[in-house]
This record gives C-alpha cells, sequence and structure tokens, in this order.
C-alpha cells in the first residue's frame, strides 16, 4: 500500500516538474534541434548504442558460468539481446526482460528453476554494479553534480562514501564468507572474486557505452565523465520509479540538471533522439527476431509431426 502511495506521488511529481519543463521548450525549437542533428552524431549514438547492447550479452554470459551451464552462442544473444531490449523499453525488466528469457531459454532445454537464478543473478548483478558505479562517478565529480544540481558538494561526497563503503563491506563479507547464503528456504551460492569484478567491471563499460549514446546528441558543456555520473544517477532513478523505461523521471533528471547549461528544447530533442535509438530500434528489432524464432518453432514442429505420419 505505501509502495503503490509512493509511486503515485512520484508519478505526480515527474508530471509536475514535466509540465514546468514543457513550458519553456518551444515546439517549433524542438524541431529546429531534431533537424539539426547531423548524420555523423546519429552514426556515432547508433555505435554506442551497439557496443552497449553488445556489453549487456555479458551479463548474460556471466550468469550462466556462474551457473555452471554452456549454451550455443545464437541462444545466449538472442536471449540476451531481446530480454533487454524488451526489459528496457517495457519496464520491470526482472519479469519482462525474465519472460523473453524463460522463452528462449526454456526452448534450449533449461529448466525454469535454472532461469529463475539465471535471471535473479543478471538483475541483482546490475543493481549492485550500477549503484556501485554511479556511487563511484558522484564521489570523484561531486563538485560538477552538485553545482548542476544546487547540492552541496560536501554532503553528495559523504553520501555516496557511505554507500561505497556499505558495498565494499557487503562484498568483503560474502568473499570472505565463502559458503552460500540462506534466506529462509532459498539458497544463494556466493559468485568467486574473479566474476565479481567481472561483473563490475562490465557494469562500467556498459554505463559508460549506454551514457556515450545520449553524450553524443547533446550539445552540452559537461565534460563525459560527470555527465556520465548524471546519466547514471537519472539511470536508477528511473529503475526505482517502475516507470516503463524510467519514461518522464530520467528525462526529467536530465533535463533539470542540463537546463541551466543547455536550452531545455535541445535537450529534450537529444532525449527524443536517445529514445528512439536506445530503446524503439531495439525494440522493433528484437520483436522481429521473437516472431522469427516463433515462426522457426512452429515450422520445425509442423515438419517432425508430417515426418511422425
Amino acid at each position: 500500500m505505501l509502495t503503490t502511495l509512493a509511486l503515485f506521488m512520484l508519478g505526480g511529481i515527474v508530471l509536475l516538474i514535466l509540465w514546468r519543463t514543457a513550458i519553456d521548450i518551444s515546439f517549433d525549437a524542438l524541431v529546429a534541434a531534431l533537424g539539426s542533428l547531423r548524420l555523423t552524431t546519429l552514426i556515432s549514438a547508433l555505435a554506442a548504442t551497439l557496443l552497449s547492447y553488445a556489453l549487456l550479452v555479458g551479463y548474460d554470459f556471466l550468469a550462466l558460468r556462474y551457473e555452471g551451464i554452456r549454451l550455443p552462442l545464437l541462444t545466449i544473444l538472442f536471449a540476451s539481446f531481446c530480454g533487454f531490449a524488451i526489459g528496457n523499453a517495457v519496464g520491470l525488466g526482472t519479469f519482462s526482460g525474465g519472460a523473453v528469457r524463460y522463452r528462449l531459454y526454456s526452448a534450449a532445454g533449461l529448466s525454469p528453476t535454472q532461469i529463475a537464478r539465471l535471471v535473479g543473478f543478471i538483475f541483482f548483478a546490475f543493481g549492485v554494479g550500477a549503484f556501485t558505479i554511479t556511487s563511484l562517478l558522484i564521489e570523484l565529480r561531486a563538485q560538477e553534480i552538485g553545482g548542476m544540481l544546487a547540492a552541496p558538494p560536501a554532503i553528495l561526497k559523504m553520501i555516496t562514501g557511505a554507500c561505497l563503503a556499505l558495498v565494499l563491506a557487503s562484498l568483503a563479507y560474502w568473499l570472505i564468507r565463502g559458503g552460500p547464503i540462506h534466506l529462509g528456504a532459498l539458497e544463494i551460492k556466493v559468485p568467486s572474486a574473479n566474476l565479481v569484478f567481472a561483473q563490475l567491471a562490465l557494469v562500467t563499460a556498459d554505463i559508460l557505452a549506454a551514457s556515450a549514446v545520449l553524450w553524443v546528441l547533446v550539445p552540452s558543456p559537461v565534460d563525459f565523465l560527470t555527465f556520465t555520473a548524471l546519466f547514471a544517477s537519472a539511470l536508477i532513478l528511473g529503475v526505482l520509479s517502475h516507470i516503463p523505461g524510467g519514461l518522464g523521471v530520467f528525462e526529467v533528471a536530465i533535463l533539470y540538471a542540463l537546463g541551466k547549461s543547455t536550452p531545455a528544447s535541445t535537450v529534450a530533442a537529444a532525449l527524443l533522439a536517445y529514445r528512439a535509438i536506445y530503446f524503439l530500434l531495439p525494440l522493433l528489432l528484437s520483436i522481429l527476431i521473437l516472431i522469427g524464432f516463433e515462426v522457426g518453432r512452429s515450422l520445425t514442429v509442423a515438419g517432425s509431426h508430417q515426418q511422425g505420419c
């Protein structure tokens, strides 16, 4: 009940801020900003998107390694890409992306329990990694982020320092403890140190690539590392909101932070282009892949029935 109320309040705040921001956005200026995007800029954004989704496949590889499961490369590529593309666009990635993975991985012979553990590892590892990297980036760029958000840098450094200390203490405890963690009837196997560090490196590279997609689209004077800290913070806020794709929450955070240095219409145009390139295009491609998968399975089943007759 309280969670639902909090989400409704957050949605109301987002709508209010969006409405106030929209007043400063001229439709003509927005269209002009979209039209002024250079082909080289769009190609750079597409290249960064391709890199980001290529890195996302690494989450599934690490999850399969964690479970000690081997699958054909094509199966992993399709399951990971379609799972993330649909999960990013639809929201509630654990369920929407998990449902896609269940369809594709179950066809490859994995059990529901194995798939549930894979999905849990992917999203838990991403959450911890993103939280850690975002805290580190804000710690490194507290002065710049504080100026953009009108927040005292010392307070930001104190908060992110506490977050990093909590993460490091938790990781140290898990790695030193060694044995599985029991949460009631649920048993969680602690990943190895190599797997933990590989996951943190993967999350870092993924966030940098995803951030680059929007950074090349926004003509902002903010340096890339500061922008990535802002991007990662907005990304986490969007995930916590449970709104599909963080739609609205993510935009509010970016518009608010960049509004002082860049015209709102220019930022809004970049955000629209970012949504189209990073969310819409992969979503459409994933739908085509899933349609092809289902058609292929139907033809295979029909063929086997004919041979049986």
